[in-house]
């Protein structure tokens, strides 16, 4: 196994096969180290640390092997500081001797954010495991005053946690990402560097619209929405509830004879459903004769909850229930990037902009402003835009009017722009026809194109998509 692994199968650079097994190897402390990048681990628990590079700095979770100082022959690359700020080690780079050295797992940092390593154990559910089961069966008894009040401070507390990802958007896992690139064209000795594009057709981003409906009122406006996104030439995916309403035939014919998808959001909307395996188990059977019933490639978990090793189980295309950042969800984490990724044989699109109703029921937000600035620095990262509002007409969500303009906002920004716009299960398939297809054999894969990354005087890297 490389060390480069996770970063070549996502960027697919145009390098020749022995270049690739030549660039990086695993090295022992204190080893001399050899031509390309030398990745040393560390010995201890994994903690998080921050990497700080010429105008950049972005945070890791990973054993990161301590070097207190750097040595006159090297040339620092970055330094890692720890949770207080505090020096831990250096990324350094030995002219004399073609050499990187790197004191962290890059594979092992990459995997940390997409199993969300970072939360602590005791973080990783809003309320503890035993006592769900019954918040849900007294969840509807809850005066809203109330529940409101005890969401709100809820979400103020996980945002203020030292382990939540930046909010509204966290590009951690990303700039991970471009910093290995750089390491790659700086040991290979390239200014610039061709990669396979990330998206169709050349397209600088990608966004794809997905709604949940939790309710039966929240169906009986599908088709308000559709008529939204359809007068703007956009179409989105439906992901409705199996055991708590009926799905009209007529309905799942309309949304397929109109582009639209239909999804798959649970069993019930309780929250249960990773509870323990026989309860997965019982209500897998019932989700995957949806999945048929529905002609459904996709899934979301209701609340977000998630099992990263359950949800392959399900055999759909692809999932939908991570999110980019998400401290305030009944499960606080996020994967810290605008990309799917593999999740065993289903692609993860993880949401990538705040849900309507952290916005404008927890946070107690107006307007579209933060939905608008979340695009903008999407776009910017070159990334997709996975977009989740709910057509209910209860609080926070986009089917109330106050919301639903707002939601308008984003539509005509989407609909002027120059993003690949596509139902979640297309954008699925590329991006799984993309990570099967190598970099050499681009022509087979229809609308694949190149970007060009470039290493500026600064250091830091440039990347812009070019012809085929």
């Amino acid at each position: 196994m490389s060390p480069l692994d996770r970063v070549i199968g996502f960027w697919k650079p145009v390098l020749s096969g022995d270049e690739l097994r030549d660039l990086a190897a695993y090295c022992a402390a204190g080893a001399p180290t050899a031509h390309g990048i030398n990745v040393v681990t560390g010995s201890g628990e994994p903690h998080s640390y921050t990497v700080v590079e010429p105008g950049a700095r972005f945070r890791i979770f990973a054993a990161v092997h301590p070097i207190a100082e750097a040595p006159p022959e090297s040339e620092a690359l970055a330094e890692v500081v720890d949770a207080a700020g505090a020096h831990h080690s250096f990324v350094l780079r030995d002219p004399g001797a073609g050499s990187i050295l790197l004191p962290f797992d890059p594979n092992a940092a990459v995997d940390a954010f997409r199993r969300e390593e970072y939360v602590p154990v005791g973080e990783r559910s809003a309320l503890p495991k035993p006592v769900l089961p019954a918040y849900y069966a007294v969840k509807s008894l809850i005066p809203r005053a109330v529940g409101q009040r005890l969401r709100r401070s809820m979400a103020r507390k996980a945002m203020a946690s030292e382990s939540a990802l930046d909010w509204p958007l966290d590009e951690s896992a990303d700039m991970l990402q471009r910093f290995m690139l750089r390491l790659i064209m700086i040991a290979s000795g390239r200014r610039e560097l061709q990669f396979m594009w990330f998206w169709p057709d050349g397209h600088p981003w990608a966004v794809t619209l997905t709604h949940d409906v939790e309710t039966a009122r929240g169906l009986a406006n599908v088709p308000r929405v559709m008529e939204l996104e359809r007068a703007r030439g956009l179409r989105s995916s439906f992901n409705m509830v199996p055991r708590d309403y009926e799905v009209p035939e007529s309905l799942l014919c309309s949304l397929r004879d109109d582009g639209f998808e239909a999804g798959v959001h649970g069993y019930t909307h309780d929250g249960l459903l990773f509870s323990s395996r026989s309860v997965f188990d019982e209500r897998a059977a019932v989700i995957r004769e949806f999945r048929e019933r529905w002609g459904a490639s996709g899934f979301r978990s209701p609340a977000t909850y998630r099992n990263r090793e359950w949800i392959p189980l399900l055999g759909f295309e692809y999932d939908s229930s991570y999110s980019n950042t998400a401290p305030c969800e009944p499960q606080p984490g996020g994967c810290g990037s605008f990309f799917p990724f593999a999740l065993g044989d289903t692609v993860e699109l993880p949401i990538t902009l705040p849900q309507d109703h952290t916005l404008f029921e927890l946070l107690g937000q107006s307007g579209p402003d933060t939905w608008l600035t979340c695009l903008e620095r999407i776009r910017d990262a070159n990334g997709m835009a996975c977009v989740l509002a709910h057509p209910d007409p209860a609080a926070g969500y986009m089917g109330m009017p106050e919301n639903e303009a707002s939601y308008i906002r984003v539509l005509e920004t989407l609909a002027a722009s120059d993003a690949w716009t596509s139902l979640p299960r297309e954008l699925a398939r590329w991006w799984r026809a993309r990570a099967l297809t190598s970099a050499e054999d681009i022509g087979a894969l229809q609308g694949a194109s190149y970007g060009t990354a470039a290493l500026a005087a600064d250091g830091r890297i440039e990347i812009a998509v070019t012809d085929r």
